[in-house]
């Protein structure tokens, strides 16, 4: 999600349904939504886009450009759409999304890991970046090589620096490399340098943040200032048997000297103090699901949380419950040192 100045967000929507095969013509999209955290509602408001390739800037098939004609298992019935390069979950798995200074867009996929830089309509402006040395099994251009990092493990969360100079694209899981040097509890969090002219380029540094256990996974990744991020850690299970959910104030500048971000917990996102009873229960409230993968922030003092749906799993609110996108605002105890360039406008 993007928070936007007049308290509108932009939502976008990742590869579909979970996976690339399942979600071979989901229309990756990003939409302009209002949602009003008192009646429950929320509005889809014009200003939202498709993610597209019209200039041709992906090297490889696409789905609605030869890739659905080529498949040899379409359901009974389905047509192959027109071409007309719109992109879609067969070709990549977007999972965060960050607003450059000039306008345009830059997505975080999970499937090479790339970077796409798109305009403000989601018109791809150059070729998908490749991360240096990490290729997932999912990359098309892997061809016989081996997978460095494991499938659905890319770009999860992606922190734009306060001076739109840099943007910090993090891993959800470790590399293959780093889990042979024992490493298997950390995830990278990358350097990447934009310029006017050179265009963006990963400068081979990278900061080490470790979860607290390698069977957790991140769930975004945002700036707070120059050297502060949010992250949301958490592990794979759901409603009552979720165990670890929450949101980390990370600061970057290794104070200690271990080799490892620094990490203070903000949030427990299943002990979210509620003693109005504004969640229903009173008390706590829980944020139980699966994938929570969205934290944004609205002012010094107050953020936004925001889960994946999965459609269409159940389990987050109950076994026979499906899965709903909830949106959640905390008010935190103590304010946020955020510079004032990454809070919503335009």
């Amino acid at each position: 999600m993007h928070a936007l100045g007049d308290g509108s967000l932009l939502a976008m929507s990742d590869n579909g349904f979970g996976n690339k095969q399942n979600s071979r013509d989901f229309l990756l999209a990003v939409h302009r939504i209002a949602p009003d955290t008192g009646s429950g509602e929320t509005t889809v408001l014009d200003g939202g886009f498709n993610l597209s390739d019209p200039e041709g800037h992906v090297p490889w098939t696409i789905w609605r450009d030869g890739g659905c004609a080529e498949a040899g298992d379409l359901p009974a019935g389905y047509t192959c759409p027109d071409p007309d390069r719109l992109l879609t979950g067969w070709d990549f798995d977007i999972e965060s999304m960050q607003v450059a200074k000039d306008g345009t867009f830059w997505f975080g996929d999970e499937f090479g890991p790339f970077l796409l830089h798109t305009d403000a309509k989601g018109r791809l402006l150059e070729a998908p970046i490749p991360t240096p040395g990490v290729a997932s099994p999912s990359n098309p251009t892997l061809g016989t090589a081996a997978a460095t990092l494991a499938s659905s493990k890319g770009f999860e969360g992606m922190a734009v620096g306060p001076n739109g100079r840099h943007l910090y694209p993090m891993l959800e899981g470790a590399t293959e490399e780093d889990k042979a040097a024992g490493r298997a509890a950390d995830l990278r969090i990358y350097d990447v340098a934009l310029h006017p002219e050179k265009g963006a380029a990963f400068t081979g540094d990278y900061l080490r943040y470790r979860i607290e256990s390698a069977e957790h996974a991140i769930g975004d990744l945002i700036a707070v200032n120059a050297h502060q991020l949010l992250v949301i850690e958490r592990d794979s299970l759901e409603g009552d048997a979720a165990r670890f959910k929450a949101i980390y104030l990370v600061d970057t500048r290794d104070r200690d000297g271990d080799g490892y971000v620094e990490k203070e917990l903000l949030v427990d996102l299943l002990a979210v103090p509620d003693p109005d009873g504004v969640g229903g229960t009173g008390g706590t409230f829980a944020f139980p699901f699966f994938t929570i993968e969205d934290v944004e922030i609205l002012d010094e003092r107050t953020i936004a949380v925001l889960n994946d749906n999965n459609y269409p799993d159940h389990g987050g609110r109950g076994d026979d419950v499906l899965d709903a996108n909830e949106l959640i605002t905390i008010e935190l105890a103590e304010p946020l040192r955020v510079d004032h360039r990454l809070l919503p406008r335009g």
